[in-house]
């Protein structure tokens, strides 16, 4: 059965040179999430492993469309959802000591869901003008993978050549 990240793999390695603004915004995101994942590792070292009630749950760990450009874009394999795993079931790359997966291979929803007591932990340890750059660069990553989207759908809609079905 050739599955729908196959076919996007086909895609971006058919046409390497026409996807280079969508790879260099992936690659641009990727950066930048790489980066402030150490924060993010050091707020979550404190909060999240006192915590009685995981959020890490595996109806999280599904990888949509655009988790699918984003991974593609950057060379790299979608993992396939398990759905032998319960909705409700701690997540499966959800390790004794946190994630397995690098922060910028994480689907995108759990990357950037802070729960209330990670929100006010940052606020409470941040001086004001690292909370602002924290948040700038929060934003700049969104804006990062929605070019990088947009492009692609884009490319996708002035293409009609370049086969974008089942994506």
């Amino acid at each position: 059965m050739h599955m729908p990240g196959k076919r996007m793999q086909d895609l971006f390695a058919a046409h390497g040179t026409d996807f280079a603004k969508i790879r260099q915004s992936a690659a641009d995101a990727r950066d930048l999430i790489e980066t402030i994942s150490l924060d993010i590792e050091r707020y979550t070292a404190t909060v999240c492993t006192d915590c009685c009630s995981v959020c890490c749950s595996n109806r999280h760990s599904r990888y949509d469309r655009s988790d699918s450009i984003f991974l593609t874009a950057l060379g790299l394999d979608v993992p396939e959802y398990d759905s032998n795993i319960g909705e409700t079931a701690p997540c499966r790359f959800l390790g004794n000591r946190g994630c397995l997966l690098q922060r910028s291979r994480r689907p995108y929803r759990c990357t950037w869901f802070f729960c209330t007591p990670l929100l006010d932990h940052i606020i409470k340890t941040s001086d004001p003008s690292a909370y602002r750059r924290f948040l700038s660069t929060l934003q700049t990553i969104t804006e990062k993978r929605t070019r990088m989207i947009d492009d692609f759908e884009k490319m996708q809609r002035e293409s009609p050549g370049l086969n974008f079905t089942n994506m």
